[in-house]
């Protein structure tokens, strides 16, 4: 299932309305008469008329027409597109609430958005906010929600379409909010082959099971790892925008496709690479400080 989609543009101007989507229907008014911004079936008109599915006298509200608003969406979805809300346009949000069944489908952000921005949300849960599952709310807030990213997590991506370089692939193996955006470029004809595995039973030569290794590990002293976690996340996102913007500058250079396929390539393998080597070098740390959480440990008092 997708836990949450987002849609930015280039740069994201202030100006530009960008939707935040939850597992539902979020399209409203359906405005017939403006075919360049709404593509519709030519009989869907007629359809609801004859079904009588259209609950309001004027207007065409797709979502009111064909959507939901059950407990579900309540606790799953719209809370999710609640707090995209407020990271991204506080300013326009703040009487907004996690269960409100009228969200608006487009909203203009603050400021600028980037593809840290969408990386952020997708790895978020709630942080800032009593629902926040490793947060400071009650335990019934804590759980009140569900969280874009979880421990179900499997993968998230990110597609960075219409760039002035090559189109790129952001892919987080396991639990988004602990793994990285690894860029692969488009174009590629390869990738490393760890990145190939991640079936059952869990294996070391598996970067699906590399990322979950260190999640997991994290996630036994949750508070007390989570600085060595996010250093490590830090470094490679630095470095992933750097990697990035040294490939789009060489790209300009190269003439053929065939040598574009193989830059690409090379530079997508490295950086992966790369990620998966920090991911083991965080476990082996981790795994070296959690020798003193065991509780068959013993300091010798000193007065005796």
């Amino acid at each position: 299932k997708v836990p949450g989609f987002i849609v930015i543009g280039k740069e994201d101007p202030v100006g530009f309305s960008s939707p935040v989507l939850g597992n539902q229907l979020a399209i409203q008014e359906v405005d017939f008469n403006d075919p360049d911004n709404f593509m519709f079936h030519p009989g869907i008109q007629a359809f609801v008329s004859e079904h009588h599915l259209n609950p309001h006298e004027e207007g065409f509200n797709f979502r009111e027409i064909f959507g939901t608003h059950d407990r579900a969406d309540a606790i799953y979805s719209t809370p999710r597109v609640w707090y995209g809300h407020q990271l991204f346009s506080k300013s326009k949000a703040q009487a907004e609430q996690p269960e409100d069944q009228d969200l608006p489908f487009l909203m203009q952000p603050d400021r600028k958005l980037s593809i840290l921005d969408a990386q952020r949300y997708l790895a978020s849960h709630y942080q800032g906010t009593p629902f926040d599952p490793v947060g400071r709310g009650s335990q019934e807030e804590k759980h009140r929600y569900r969280p874009i990213s979880l421990a179900k997590t499997q993968e998230s991506h990110l597609l960075q379409m219409n760039r002035g370089g090559a189109n790129i692939h952001w892919l987080a193996l396991g639990v988004a909010a602990q793994s990285v955006y690894v860029p692969f470029f488009a174009g590629i004809d390869d990738v490393p082959a760890p990145y190939k595995r991640g079936k059952l039973p869990a294996q070391r030569n598996s970067a699906y099971w590399i990322y979950k290794e260190a999640g997991v590990l994290v996630d036994s002293h949750y508070h007390d790892f989570l600085p060595d976690l996010q250093a490590v996340q830090k470094e490679l996102n630095v470095n992933a925008v750097k990697m990035v913007a040294q490939t789009d500058a060489h790209l300009k250079e190269l003439k053929t496709a065939t040598e574009r396929a193989n830059y690409l390539t090379r530079q997508s393998i490295n950086f992966a690479t790369d990620a998966l080597n920090a991911y083991r070098d965080l476990s082996l740390s981790l795994l070296t400080k959690m020798t003193d959480y065991s509780p068959l440990n013993f300091k010798t008092d000193e007065n005796l």
